[in-house]
């Protein structure tokens, strides 16, 4: 079939699946520098130590959440080309999950400004300097904290995306249904993950790392593992996009 209705080639359509691929993929990179990086640097319930190792490695502080901030760009990019490319197996379902990931991304960009909060705080910047150090200090520990939160809610998003990728992938005719069972491992994972930690505290270290980092590599890991190494049969894309 050709692309007339499409606007889009067999050839194109197969690059677009590896790019977006590639790109999650890449995403990952910044995204876990940046994680190992505030965990590094911050002190479980000693706000002290924290803001000492904040202040004597500033430089590498910042870089750690400018990292992140660069990570949701290349992770969206990708989302947009992964709609695309799902979109012919559903377009509402497909623009939800763009809708999703675009409300989760954002979440995540705001637990980043916590860090930034943070480290004003410990500078004394924003005509906090009058604020007592260990007032600062116990405030900074307190905006990480809820960097941590942000991100488990942002997770929840994530969740329910990868379920709605699930569903997309269920219906398509251009990528293995077997891939659509192991993304809704990975929404499971994020989605238990996320609510076991804002429903019961002491329950969220008995699921980590296993939950979500496992069910993420069994689901994300081989969904976009296949698109980049097999990309989608783009005949039966076309077929279905002009359906």
């Amino acid at each position: 079939m050709n692309a007339t209705k499409t606007g889009l080639s067999e050839r194109s359509v197969r690059a677009t699946a590896r790019i977006a691929a590639a790109l999650n993929i890449l995403s990952a990179i910044p995204d876990g520098f940046s994680v190992n990086i505030l965990q590094k640097l911050a002190v479980r319930n000693d706000a002290a130590a924290t803001a000492a190792n904040i202040l004597h490695s500033e430089g590498l502080f910042r870089l750690g959440f400018v990292a992140d901030f660069l990570a949701i760009v290349i992770f969206v990019a990708s989302e947009v080309l992964l709609y695309t490319i799902l979109k012919p197996a559903g377009k509402r379902s497909a623009l939800f999950l763009l809708v999703l990931v675009l409300i989760g991304s954002a979440i995540q960009a705001m637990a980043d400004a916590q860090d930034l909060a943070a480290l004003i705080l410990l500078k004394g910047g924003a005509g906090l300097s009058a604020l007592p150090q260990a007032h600062a200090q116990s405030l900074a520990l307190l905006f990480l904290r809820l960097h941590s939160y942000d991100y488990v809610v942002a997770l929840f998003f994530f969740g329910c995306s990868s379920l709605v990728t699930a569903s997309l992938v269920l219906r398509s005719t251009f990528v293995p249904r077997a891939l659509g069972p192991l993304m809704t491992i990975d929404g499971l994972g994020f989605l238990t993950f996320s609510l076991g930690t804002l429903l019961s505290l002491p329950f969220a270290p008995h699921l980590y790392p296993y939950v979500p980092f496992a069910t993420a590599a069994i689901g994300e890991g081989m969904f976009f593992l296949w698109l980049l190494i097999r990309s989608v049969n783009a005949e039966r894309w076309l077929e279905q996009a002009a359906a």
